[in-house]
């Protein structure tokens, strides 16, 4: 029965369950700026969309954002924002956000609204860059499912990320440590 098995595997799919062929997308790979945080007191892994790199100081947007989430240390909003930055824990299961949130948090950002999401998972101000204003956003990657937890990581990144056909969150690439086997 085994090698029955095996020799069925073997076999290509039919036609109608093959997938079909798709395009391929490309993909940002993310730079590791954790070190640049952790003299200010950021406790989570972070990283940066090269192309914002180039255009601002990211050790000024990570002071910047020390600042916002200490001054405003009483807004249950940016709770969860707060307690991984600068905590380094993770925020209570119930406040994971939806995709339903992220959309229209995504829909301001296209807008040139900055602010905090409904969950507080995502949070966006206007920095001064290298060639005027930018409209940063800070988005906490949260990867927990019963089988495997990766530690919270901050990406940082713009409103041009969110914009154009073909690109958008899909395109960041960045290392999840493995479960081992």
């Amino acid at each position: 029965m085994t090698a029955l098995l095996h020799v069925r595997a073997q076999r290509p799919l039919p036609a109608e369950l093959a997938m079909p062929p798709s395009e391929p997308i490309d993909v940002v790979e993310l730079i590791d700026v954790t070190e640049l945080g952790a003299p200010l007191g950021i406790k989570c892994r972070i990283r940066i969309v090269p192309a914002l790199a180039d255009r601002v100081d990211t050790a000024d947007v990570l002071r910047q954002l020390v600042s916002t989430l200490t001054a405003t240390a009483h807004d249950p909003q940016l709770a969860p924002m707060r307690v991984v930055v600068l905590h380094g824990e993770l925020p209570e299961l119930g406040g994971f956000h939806s995709v339903r949130d992220g959309m229209r948090f995504v829909q301001r950002v296209h807008a040139g609204i900055g602010g905090v999401s409904d969950s507080g998972h995502i949070l966006a101000f206007a920095v001064t860059g290298r060639h005027g204003a930018e409209l940063v956003v800070f988005w906490l990657w949260l990867h927990t499912m019963p089988y495997h937890t990766a530690p919270p990581m901050l990406i940082i990144t713009s409103a041009s990320l969110f914009e154009g056909r073909g690109r958008g969150l899909e395109q960041l690439a960045f290392s999840v440590p493995r479960r081992p086997r």
